[in-house]
C-alpha cells in the first residue's frame, strides 16, 4: 500500500528532483543517471516510493568525484554558502558532503534544538566538545548547537578518528592516544565550569570514571553523537552523571542527524528525522549494490535494513543503503508540533 506522505516531504522531494534533473540547470551526476536510465525523472518521481527507479546510490562516486558534480548548475553561483565536510572513512575512502548554510542548519542544528527544547535541555552553560573537527561535520555542528542554546563557543578537545582507526585494537599506541584525548578533557573540566558535554559514547564511557564526582555532578546535560548508544552505556552515563539530561543523535555527515525522542531500556533509543528533508526507511532484504530493488518497507516494530534519502537543493542523495539495521517506529503522538512527522528508527545496530 502506498504511504501517505506529509506535504513537507512531497514538496521538498519534488523541488529537489526538479532542480537536480533540470536539463540545463541540473547536477552532472544526476543528469548522467537520468541519461543511463533513459527516462524523465521529473515526470516519474513524485513521491519517495518512486525513488526505487533510480536504483541504489553510487557511494563510490561520492568519494571519487568533485562535489560540483552533485551540485545543480543553477546553484553554483551560491558556492560561497557551501559548508563542506568529509565522512570518517570507516568503509573505504572518505565521502564528500556539501550543505548550503540554511540546509546545514536544517540537517544538524534544527533537529537537535527541537528535541532538546522538548526535553528541557539547559540553556547557557559552558559546553565541552570532545570529538573530530577539521573536515568532520560534527565539530561544525557542535558550535552551532551550543550557540542555539545561548552558550558560548564550546571548550573543545580534538580527535582524529582516521588516525585512531589505523591503530590496532588493544594496542599500546591506541591506548596512549585515547589517554592523550582524555587527559585534555580532564584538564579543561578541572578549571572550567562545564555544564554540557558533547562526545561520542565511547569517549564519554571512558571519561566518566576518570572525572571527580563533584565535577560530574555539575554536568547538567550530555549530548551524544557519532555512534549508536546501547542501553548498557546509557545506564552507565546516568550513573556517572546523575544530574544530567541525556540526548543522543543518530546520523552522519552525508544526511544530517536524527535526535532521540524516546528511550526505554527494553526497546533502546528511538531516533526521528525532523521536517521533510530526511527520510529514513527500514526495509527487508534490500540486497547489495547490484540489486534491482531496495526492499519492501517492514511493518512497525519489525527490524530491517536502513535506507536513507536526503532531499536538499545543494546535494541530493537517495537510496543510500546503510550498513545499520533498525526497528521501524512511528513518531510520538505529541511530536508533530515540534516538527517530527515521519517514521523513525529504534535501537540501530
Amino acid at each position: 500500500m502506498t504511504a501517505t506522505w506529509p506535504t513537507c516531504v512531497i514538496d521538498r522531494l519534488r523541488r529537489a528532483i526538479a532542480l537536480h534533473f533540470d536539463p540545463s540547470g541540473g547536477s552532472p551526476h544526476w543528469l548522467g543517471v537520468q541519461q543511463r536510465l533513459g527516462l524523465d525523472v521529473r515526470a516519474v518521481v513524485r513521491s519517495p516510493e518512486d525513488l526505487a527507479v533510480l536504483g541504489p546510490m553510487d557511494e563510490a562516486a561520492l568519494a571519487a568525484r568533485p562535489v560540483e558534480e552533485f551540485i545543480p548548475a543553477a546553484m553554483l553561483d551560491r558556492r560561497a554558502e557551501m559548508i563542506v565536510a568529509e565522512t570518517a572513512g570507516t568503509l573505504g575512502a572518505p565521502k564528500f558532503a556539501v550543505h548550503r548554510r540554511d540546509e546545514f542548519e536544517q540537517a544538524f542544528v534544527a533537529p537537535f534544538v527541537a528535541a532538546a527544547e522538548r526535553a528541557g535541555f539547559p540553556r547557557g552553560p559552558n559546553w565541552l566538545f570532545i570529538g573530530p573537527s577539521g573536515p568532520h561535520v560534527i565539530g561544525k555542528a557542535a558550535r552551532r548547537c551550543a550557540e542555539a542554546f545561548g552558550s558560548p563557543d564550546p571548550f573543545a578537545v580534538d580527535l582524529d578518528p582516521r588516525w585512531a582507526k589505523k591503530l590496532p585494537a588493544g594496542s599500546f599506541a591506541l591506548g596512549r592516544y585515547s589517554r592523550h584525548v582524555l587527559d585534555q578533557a580532564l584538564a579543561v573540566a578541572s578549571v572550567q565550569e562545564i555544564g554540557v558535554i558533547f562526545a561520542t559514547p565511547v569517549l564519554l564511557a571512558a571519561l566518566g570514571p576518570l572525572m571527580p564526582a563533584e565535577q560530574r555532578q555539575r554536568v547538567r546535560a550530555l549530548h551524544l553523537g557519532g555512534l549508536a548508544v546501547s542501553a548498557e552505556q546509557r545506564a552507565g552515563f546516568a550513573e556517572h552523571f546523575p544530574n544530567a539530561l541525556i540526548i543522543s543523535g543518530f546520523g552522519n555527515t552525508l544526511f544530517g542527524m536524527m535526535p532521540e525522542l524516546a528511550y526505554d531500556p527494553a526497546r533502546g533509543i528511538e531516533y526521528f528525522p525532523h521536517g521533510g528533508r530526511l527520510v529514513a526507511q527500514v526495509v527487508e532484504d534490500p540486497g547489495g549494490a547490484e540489486s534491482p530493488h531496495l526492499g519492501r518497507t517492514v511493518d512497525y516494530g519489525a527490524r530491517g535494513r536502513l535506507v536513507l534519502h536526503r532531499f536538499d537543493e545543494m546535494q541530493l542523495i537517495v537510496n543510500m543503503i546503510e550498513r545499520d539495521s533498525a526497528v521501524r517506529v512511528a513518531p510520538p503522538a505529541d511530536a508533530a508540533v515540534a516538527g517530527f512527522v515521519l517514521d523513525g528508527i529504534g535501537d540501530p545496530q
